[in-house]
């Protein structure tokens, strides 16, 4: 078998020379663009046999070609040699730095004094000054202010120091995009503290938070000392519910694979214990070759809009059931009004009363909220009222009995539509049309054992009222009763006690209330 030679070591890039011995020293201390621009300088189509170019020659090569700005300077630090990288960034040719001080040409630069001091001590000590930042303005634009990174080192011939040497990088435009981003980052931490949402980013290499808005501190209670480099620890998991965390970690697959996803998931607060609805919104960061290196999201709490949602919900079913409710009972006392009508203006009056009458109930339907149901007493002073027939208002009238027992909102507009037929009667012809009558209403909740539903008794109660004679015709008999006797109990699921006494109307109902609040209102 047959092993072939070891290759021949080929020339390096920067040929085989003796570097140290030139200002630039070894190449083991010189910058990547340095080591470029003096190989790129030294590339080319070359003879089989080329002579060993002198250090002399390969130095100028370098100053011609040097993308870096390349200076010289002498014991009294004037210059003895600029490229013309250098002359370009100082604005001046070459030779116009010949013989000529950094301080002499360029005053604009910042703290050039101290500068020229820091240049002798490096004549003086033979020790390199290294990564020096410049700042300041020079000819080529003395209103602009530009920046450099520097590098200055000792030239020797033996033992001595002559000179100078100085490789000089401009960096105003990468200092200005630093700059620039080190402010964008500025306003968006600015903006993320701000915020009410929660703004994360993370890291999928390695499946940590590499950020994490303050946000989340009031929502899960916990740190966000959060910093660049710094990654979080932050169980996510965990802190969601474990009915949503499939479809979380599903989510998150699908980011990973390039997708932009939101999705509702409910997390548990430590602590407390309560579950918020989180409304989250995931998309791929991708690096430039187009691989999805990091995830960025903004979840925002929507417990109280869901729950006003829900809440609307409720009600727009609650305001469908009414109107439906109130249609039929509007037709209903339309056709009996219309039956009991001697002529169109008989029905006029009848039916406009008894509308004015349930608008008067649609009010005090239109100002609870939610849960809330109108209470008896509400309803009763609401029709007592819209007659000047309130006891503060008229003496003959006296109510008694607890605030607040809650109605159903099913058939109120039929109760109401009951107090206002017993009202104008007695308008009319009882209690309310004579001056030594009286209107006494009461009204109690009932006891109830286990498994009853509560209910209220009230009790319409006029004394003194001159009765028409025994054998008059019977003038108080007629749709007002009707409604009392039939509708009340149909749709209230009544019962109903409605006579004609000696000296007025006695009329006594029982009727079913809110389960849910009654309790309360009994109290």
């Amino acid at each position: 078998m047959h092993v072939p030679d070891p290759p021949v070591p080929a020339v390096t890039a920067l040929g085989d020379y003796d570097w140290a011995s030139t200002p630039l020293g070894a190449p083991e201390g010189w910058s990547p663009a340095l080591r470029a621009a003096v190989a790129e300088s030294l590339s080319g189509p070359a003879p089989a046999h080329p002579p060993a170019p002198s250090a002399a020659a390969a130095l100028d090569a370098l100053f011609d070609a040097a993308p870096l700005g390349l200076g010289i300077w002498d014991r009294e630090l004037r210059f003895v040699r600029v490229n013309a990288s250098l002359a370009q960034m100082n604005g001046l040719p070459p030779e116009a730095h010949i013989g000529f001080t950094p301080r002499e040409l360029l005053p604009d630069i910042a703290g050039i004094d101290a500068l020229m001091e820091r240049w002798r001590a490096i004549i003086d000590t033979g020790e390199p000054w290294l990564d020096v930042e410049v700042r300041g303005g020079t000819p080529a634009n003395s209103d602009k202010q530009r920046s450099w990174r520097e590098h200055f080192f000792p030239i020797r011939s033996g033992d001595q120091v002559v000179g100078i040497g100085a490789v000089v990088e401009e960096t105003t435009e990468r200092d200005r995009v630093e700059a620039a981003l080190r402010a964008s980052e500025a306003r968006f931490r600015e903006f993320a503290e701000a915020s009410s949402d929660v703004l994360w980013l993370f890291d999928i290499d390695s499946a940590r938070f590499a950020y994490l808005s303050p946000a989340l501190r009031k929502l899960y209670g916990i740190g966000v000392a959060s910093g660049r480099g710094a990654p979080l620890s932050f169980d996510w998991q965990t802190a969601i519910v474990t009915e949503d965390r499939e479809l979380a970690a599903t989510t998150l697959r699908r980011v990973r694979q390039g997708e932009r996803v939101t999705h509702d998931f409910r997390a548990r607060i430590p602590g407390s214990g309560k579950v918020r609805w989180l409304k989250n919104t995931a998309f791929p960061l991708r690096e430039p070759d187009g691989r999805v290196s990091h995830i960025g999201g903004i979840a925002q709490d929507v417990t109280e809009e869901r729950d006003t949602a829900a809440r609307l919900q409720m009600l727009i079913g609650e305001l469908q059931h009414r109107t439906r409710n109130l249609m039929g009972v509007i037709q209903a006392v339309a056709e009996s009004t219309l039956e009991a009508s001697a002529d169109l203006t008989d029905f006029e009056r009848a039916f406009s009363a008894r509308l004015d009458a349930l608008s008067r109930v649609q009010q005090l339907l239109s100002r609870i909220e939610g849960l809330e149901r109108v209470g008896f007493d509400q309803l009763l002073r609401s029709e007592l009222a819209a007659f000047g027939a309130l006891p503060e208002e008229d003496s003959r009238v006296s109510l008694g009995g607890p605030r607040g027992v809650p109605l159903r909102s099913g058939g109120i507009q039929t109760l109401a539509l009951a107090l206002h037929e017993l009202i104008t009667n007695s308008l009319k012809y009882g209690a309310l049309s004579q001056p030594g009558a009286t209107l006494s209403v009461r009204w109690a909740l009932l006891p109830v054992t286990a498994g009853e539903r509560p209910r209220l008794r009230f009790d319409w109660e006029e004394r003194g009222v001159a009765m028409p004679t025994r054998g008059d015709p019977p003038e108080r008999v007629g749709q007002g009763r009707e409604l009392i006797e039939r509708a009340v109990p149909y749709q209230l699921e009544a019962t109903v006690d409605y006579a004609l006494t000696a000296d007025g109307v006695r009329c006594a109902m029982v009727l079913p209330v809110s389960q849910t609040l009654a309790r309360g209102a009994a109290a």
